[in-house]
C-alpha cells in the first residue's frame, strides 16, 4: 500500500470567519473542527498520514484560499478535503460534494465521498456532485489546490431536523468521510 498524505481542512478557518451558523447557533468551524480531527485519527489508524488545517492565514476569502492552497502544496499533500455544512431555508435538505469541473480525480473523490455518505446515511437526500468553475462559490479552493480537492456539504444546518440528526452523529460522519477518502486512495494505488 502506498501511503498518501491527506489534508483535512476546516472551512471558514480564517480569523473573523466562522461561516454559516446552524439552528443551534453553532458555526461551521465549531461544528466541523472536532470532526476533522477525528477524520485525521481514523486515516492514521488506517495507515495514512493526514494533516489537520484549521487555522488559515490571510484577511478575506481570496488571501486565505491562496495561503491554504500554497500550504497544501508545501506539505506535498496528495488529496485535500474541506469540511462545511450548507445553509438555506428550514426545509432545504441533503448532501452534496463540490469538485473542480476539469478534475477527473476530484470528481472521483467527490463520488467516493458521496457514496460513503449514502452508505452511512441512506435516508438522506443525495443532491449529487457539483461541478464548480471559477465563478462558483468555492471555486478558488478547488481550482488552486494542486491535488484532487473536494468541498464537503453533508447537510443543511438551517434545517432543524437535519441539524439535530447530524449533531447526534458526528462519529458516523467522521467515519463516512474517512471511508470515502480511503476507498478513493485505494483505487488510486491499484
Amino acid at each position: 500500500m502506498t501511503k498518501k498524505l491527506v489534508a483535512i481542512c476546516v472551512g471558514h478557518s480564517r480569523s473573523g470567519d466562522d461561516g454559516a451558523v446552524n439552528v443551534e447557533g453553532i458555526s461551521e468551524w465549531n461544528f466541523n473542527q472536532p470532526i476533522a480531527k477525528r477524520v485525521c485519527e481514523l486515516l492514521h489508524e488506517a495507515g495514512h498520514d493526514s494533516v489537520l488545517i484549521d487555522k488559515y492565514e490571510g484577511s478575506g476569502y481570496a488571501p486565505a484560499m491562496m495561503w491554504l492552497t500554497k500550504h497544501i502544496k508545501e506539505l506535498k499533500a496528495d488529496v485535500a478535503v474541506e469540511l462545511h455544512f450548507n445553509s438555506a431555508g428550514p426545509y432545504a435538505n441533503g448532501h452534496e460534494f463540490l469538485h473542480w469541473f476539469s478534475s477527473p480525480k476530484g470528481a472521483s473523490l467527490a463520488a467516493n465521498l458521496s457514496e460513503s455518505l449514502v452508505k452511512f446515511f441512506p435516508n438522506q437526500k443525495d443532491r449529487g456532485l457539483k461541478s464548480i468553475n471559477a465563478e462558483d462559490r468555492g471555486g478558488l479552493f478547488l481550482r488552486k489546490t494542486h491535488c484532487p480537492a473536494v468541498i464537503c456539504e453533508p447537510f443543511f444546518g438551517s434545517n432543524p431536523t437535519e441539524n439535530l440528526y447530524f449533531s447526534n452523529r458526528k462519529e458516523e460522519l467522521a467515519k463516512a468521510y474517512a471511508e470515502g477518502i480511503l476507498k478513493w486512495v485505494a483505487a488510486q494505488t491499484n
